[in-house]
Parts: C-alpha cells; sequence; structure tokens
C-alpha cells in the first residue's frame, strides 16, 4: 500500500507516519456514513485537490465499539463507464469493498478496490449497470516502443473475488496527459489518459517514477498498478465538489440578485 501512495506523491517511511497521516484524515476529511446490519462505517475524506484523496474508514459495531479499519490513497477518475453484469464483496471490518465486473456490452473486465461506499445510498446496489470511474495508481511505469496494447491481472493465480487481486499489468497509448502537483506534497505527478485496446483508462504516476523520454501523446506506457474507483451517482459528485464551476458564467449568478425597485 505504501507504493500506491507513493503514486499520488505520498511517501509513507514507516508505521508512524502511515499512523499520523490517518490520523490527520480523520481530523480534516470529510465526512460520511453507510449503515449495515452489523454496525455503521465511518468514511473520512481528505481532498488534495486535483481529484486527489486520502480515504480512512472506521468500523463501529452494533454495541458502539469503534475499530479503526482502513486508510489509503485515491484519484477521482475524469471519465466514467458502466459495468454490467456485476458484484460487490464487503469485508466492514477492515474497511474494505471491492467490485468485480464487465464494461457494459463487452467482455472486458475489471476488479478494483471501491474507495466511496459511504458516500452512496444503498439503492445504487439494486441498478443492474453500474457508473464508475476507474484509475489504476502506478507502482512502476516507462515508455516503451510501439508495441500491442494489454490488459492483465499481474498474478496469473485464478480470480478469487474479494482477495487483492487488484493489481494489473497493462500496456497502452497515451491519449492525453497532464502534470499534477500534489499541494499537500508538493510532489509532481503525471495523470495519464491510455488506450488500452479493450478500454480507455486513466493511470496515474508520481513524475520521479516514470521511465523513458519526456511524455508525449502517441507514447507507449508499461505499467504496474493497483487499481481503484468511485461509484459515480449524484451523492457522491456533491462530496466530489472541489472548487468553482469555470464553464458557468459569472453573469447568471448576478441574475439571481436582480430585484425591481
Amino acid at each position: 500500500m505504501e507504493i500506491a501512495f507513493d503514486a499520488i506523491g505520498i511517501e509513507i517511511t514507516n508505521e508512524t507516519a502511515f499512523n499520523n497521516l490517518a490520523e490527520d484524515v480523520e481530523k480534516r476529511g470529510e465526512a460520511s456514513y453507510l449503515t449495515r446490519k452489523t454496525g455503521v462505517l465511518h468514511g473520512r475524506c481528505l481532498k488534495l485537490g486535483a481529484g486527489l484523496e486520502i480515504w480512512t474508514v472506521l468500523y463501529e459495531t452494533g454495541a458502539g465499539a469503534i475499530s479503526y479499519a482502513d486508510c489509503r490513497p485515491a484519484f477521482r477518475a475524469r471519465f466514467s463507464q458502466k459495468i454490467s453484469p456485476w458484484i460487490l464483496t464487503e469485508s466492514d471490518e477492515e474497511g474494505k469493498a471491492i467490485v468485480h465486473g464487465f464494461l457494459e456490452d463487452r467482455d472486458t473486465e475489471v476488479l478494483f478496490e471501491l474507495q466511496n461506499l459511504t458516500e452512496v445510498g444503498g439503492d445504487i446496489f439494486k441498478q443492474n449497470s453500474l457508473p464508475i470511474g476507474l484509475c489504476g495508481l502506478a507502482s512502476s511505469a516507462k515508455i516503451v516502443a510501439a508495441e500491442k496494447p494489454y490488459w492483465n491481472f499481474s498474478d496469473e493465480i485464478v480470480l478469487n473475488v474479494g482477495g487483492d487481486e487488484n493489481a494489473w499489468s497493462l500496456c497502452g497509448e497515451v491519449i492525453d496527459f497532464e502534470i499534477l502537483r500534489n499541494q499537500f506534497s508538493g510532489t509532481d505527478l503525471y495523470w495519464l489518459y491510455l488506450d488500452l485496446g479493450e478500454l480507455k483508462l486513466e493511470i496515474l504516476v508520481n513524475r520521479r517514477v516514470l521511465q523513458g523520454d519526456e511524455i508525449k501523446a502517441g507514447n507507449f506506457i508499461r505499467a504496474e498498478i493497483w487499481l481503484q474507483g468511485h461509484i459515480v451517482e449524484e451523492t457522491a459528485k456533491r462530496f466530489g465538489y472541489e472548487g468553482v464551476d469555470r464553464s458557468a458564467r459569472t453573469i447568471d449568478f448576478w441574475k439571481q440578485f436582480k430585484r425591481n425597485n
């Protein structure tokens, strides 16, 4: 998990640093919760800007006992897609939710850790088609010569849904890219939008990790990633708000204050 934190520009050097980060998120993160049969999951999301996030989850039993469950890095994807069919496997005590599904009308398989389980209402899970945003947090990435795109499990072991098999190997062509800065740590990152053939996927790479020449559209990237994602729906969109919508005209705001003399 320390490697996944590195992909969003956070360096975790030891257990103390990890615990201090989790405590900071608990204090400053936006709160959300989800009631389960056995208790309540309390989520905290600390937004670092540009879509970068850190999540913690606390589990409260029906008797009121609270236990720390998880702290993990996240990036809220810019593009959304739908999966159908899909299944969700939860481990409340560990604060984890794994989603396994297939891109709608395609055979492309995805397995990822769901970040915003506590943001979304229960009705979302009744849908046959689930809108999601996916982003891979890269532990390694390299610019390579043009080669056939691929999208594979990093481990050839047979898929065991609910496990930790959300590690993938990929190769794809760069459609678009952007340099992001983690304002919390001052670290520069690459946001890359890749065409993998089977799907288009966003990945996040620490700038110092990316090997090869200067990045540009049309490059091919080979990477190892930890796949994570968010459910995209109205409640989650409100939680994802990070600032002024620059597409809106200022004059439209002032019209609301017009009055007759």
